[in-house]
């Protein structure tokens, strides 16, 4: 009798989520939305012979999701992403996160931007999506050190410009608010691709912000407002672009002080020569505990940042895998790398704040821009000195 009792578990979890994933499709696009196919449990092990390792592609962080590749009688090629349904349930987030994502994602499914939902299997413990395949896919965290400058601006751009639909297509702006390179794909012809809509919020109308609780990872691409107090709104996505913004330049996975000095100097935050240095930039202490999570040392870093521009050292913060792949690099790539960095301190910034409709704008400026005004792309924000930087830079925390 355990088939009978798992046959009728499978049916009322269906059930469930049918039900949950239309309460969705009615808060946030009044039940209008590209069509949603219903895959068999049975149709997605044919697909994927079994989610068989063969059709593993990557996973988020290897408990979050996991990636699939496969193919039907109807598509070709798809990708499968399979949720782990124990992971969010231990969260309280399982029914909920699933269906929210499938909703939005039908709801954006038309833009160059972000993958494209074919449909959903609601059976198994673990929920599944299915989207239309690509040629090529990978995880923007697994291969950001072999793209080239070029590449990283337009990745900027792709996903600047998802974040700006999602602010303005719809009656209510949607809010994305886990931004993290683990989220992003990127095709065969190299467009960047935002995935992953399960923490989105939109915002009521006639408000300006909702108070949510805190998701549990992108730390370091979350404003102070919703990490310290929940409050989230379009701005919390500009922070996240201006972080990950700065990841592209730089390379890494966190852009702090610590793996700044380790590659200039081969010594640890915690060394004395190195407490001293950034002293001598700040004119402030720093302590060498919890330095991600401490306010006013994110917004010295970022004053640090400006210090190495302005002393013409770019080599000092972009990414030294991509810097040699370049090899010389020209003024107008310097120019460039100076701009993208400026505008990423500019979305971090609690002055100015730009919209993310201006964000991509400036980006477009910044790939076709020369010499000219490379320090301030729009002219809207200038900064005269690293002092300047330190009173703007105010991190929104």
């Amino acid at each position: 009798m355990d088939w009978w009792r798992e046959k009728k578990k499978k049916k009322k979890r269906k059930l469930e989520r049918g039900a949950k994933l239309l309460e969705e499709l009615i808060e946030c696009c009044d039940g209008k939305s590209n069509p949603i196919k219903f895959f068999s449990l049975h149709q997605i092990r044919k697909a994927t012979n079994n989610l068989n390792d063969s059709n593993y592609v990557f996973g988020l962080s290897h408990f979050y999701c996991a990636w699939y590749t496969g193919k039907t009688e109807s598509h070709p090629m798809i990708l499968i992403k399979r949720h782990n349904g124990l992971f969010l349930s231990l969260l309280g987030l399982e029914q909920g996160s699933f269906c929210r994502d499938v909703a939005i994602s039908s709801m954006v499914s038309g833009h160059k931007n972000f993958l494209k939902l074919v449909g959903c299997c609601l059976e198994p413990e673990d929920p599944l999506m299915v989207y239309h395949g690509v040629k090529k896919h990978d995880s923007l965290d697994s291969i950001i050190s072999e793209q080239p400058w070029r590449n990283r601006m337009k990745i900027a751009e792709d996903i600047a410009t998802a974040l700006a639909y999602l602010h303005t297509a719809f009656p209510r702006p949607f809010v994305y608010r886990t931004l993290f390179p683990g989220h992003i794909l990127l095709d065969a012809d190299g467009v960047a691709k935002l995935s992953g809509f399960s923490y989105c919020v939109s915002i009521p109308k006639g408000e300006t912000f909702v108070k949510v609780y805190s998701s549990y990872y992108g730390d370091i691409y979350k404003d102070g407002k919703y990490m310290r107090d929940g409050i989230v709104s379009v701005e919390t996505d500009v922070y996240a672009i201006g972080m990950l913004m700065q990841k592209l330049l730089n390379g890494f996975s966190e852009v702090w002080l610590d793996q700044l000095f380790h590659r200039i100097t081969g010594k640890k935050i915690s060394d004395d020569s190195i407490i001293e240095r950034f002293h001598r930039i700040t004119g402030k202490k720093i302590s060498d505990d919890s330095i991600i999570e401490n306010e006013d040392q994110r917004r010295h870093i970022q004053n640090w940042l400006f210090e190495l521009m302005e002393e013409g050292r770019m080599d000092d913060i972009a990414d030294p895998k991509m810097l040699e792949k370049m090899g010389e690099i020209s003024e107008e790539e310097l120019s460039q790398m100076k701009a993208f960095l400026m505008l990423s301190q500019r979305c971090i910034s609690e002055v100015e704040v730009p919209t993310m409709v201006e964000v991509v704008k400036e980006l477009k400026k910044i790939q076709r821009s020369t010499k000219n005004n490379s320090s301030s792309p729009s002219g809207e924000t200038q900064f005269e000195s690293p002092q300047d930087i330190a009173s703007s830079s105010q991190t929104r925390l």
